[in-house]
């Protein structure tokens, strides 16, 4: 008994130092690019989002699924911001983002979006969005074209999605739905949705996730499965939707996506147009901007450096 009594304190204190780890370089990455946190309230609705607040063009980082936005951007906010305005919002359901009547559609993300845009006084911005992100981006772009410069969009659930790569997630990770993928319960689901996001699997045993599962995974659950129903419910709708506006964008794509088929980018290349451009990275998995920064990192600078 002694020995379980200790082996469950030290298990909780290598997870909660690793989780501080964690942390601190993360919010060291974010204080290096000159971020800070701020809250707005607008139209009944509370929006939290980082912000360098720089006299610089604007680039807008929009988040996937899974955590919030510092969690997924990091690795891009100190080579955007020598040049860029770096503005990172979380999502209605994520970090500190809340709506003030319920809100779970696509369009109700991407009002989020332009709702900020338009309090902080943005006339044009160029508009980055990952995943899930990536839609809520695209379906920007649709709507308000003459707010954007550049669109860059990666991995995203975009036209080409249909029910059968549900069913093939689903059976490829043992879950009965992709709420439960998206939305862990635990630590040992967590690593799963980690390895659908790297492409590898963590050699981090579960117990050393649980203070990151606690404190970054483990609050609003209903909310955030009610976002990925919704989300699965309006993908043929979305899918309808003709993405022809005119703005510059660049498509990148990890060849090895669990979510995301890499066959699918060259479809959606096709339907923007000839003002699209298509990089496929080699074992980037769905998030290539953190499994292969230096080469994503690369492709982004060519592109914002184009007239």
């Amino acid at each position: 008994m002694k020995f379980i009594l200790m082996f469950t304190t030290l298990a909780t204190l290598l997870s909660c130092n690793s989780y501080r780890l964690v942390e601190r370089h993360i919010d060291k990455k974010m204080n290096g690019a000159n971020l800070s946190i701020k809250t707005e309230v607008i139209s009944g609705d509370t929006i939290e989002y980082w912000d360098n607040n720089a006299d610089k063009p604007v680039a807008m980082l929009i988040h996937g699924f899974g955590a919030s936005t510092k969690y997924q951007w990091y690795d891009q906010v100190k080579m955007l911001s020598q040049d860029y305005r770096v503005i990172a919002p979380n999502l209605f359901h994520f970090g500190n983002s809340r709506p003030g009547i319920e809100k779970f559609e696509i369009r109700d993300q991407m009002e989020l979006v332009n709702a900020l845009v338009n309090h902080l006084g943005i006339e044009k911005m160029n508009l980055f969005g990952v995943s899930y992100g990536g839609l809520v981006s695209m379906e920007y772009a649709h709507n308000y074209e003459s707010k954007i410069s550049k669109l860059v969009v990666f991995d995203a659930p975009v036209k080409y999605m249909y029910e059968r790569d549900i069913d093939t997630i689903c059976k490829r990770f043992d879950v009965k739905s992709v709420e439960d993928l998206f939305v862990p319960t635990n630590a040992k689901e967590l690593k799963k949705l980690l390895y659908l996001a790297m492409g590898k699997k963590s050699p981090v045993p579960n117990f050393m996730l649980k203070a990151f599962y606690d404190n970054v995974y483990s609050q609003n659950h209903e909310n955030k499965r009610r976002l990925m129903t919704t989300l699965i419910a309006g993908l043929e709708e979305y899918a309808a939707h003709n993405y022809d506006f005119n703005s510059p964008t660049l498509l990148i794509w990890g060849d090895t996506d669990m979510i995301v088929p890499v066959e699918r980018a060259p479809l959606i290349r096709r339907h923007i147009g000839s003002n699209a451009e298509l990089h496929i990275i080699k074992n980037g998995a769905h998030m290539p901007n953190l499994t292969k920064t230096k080469e994503f990192n690369r492709l982004v600078t060519e592109f914002l450096s184009k007239p």
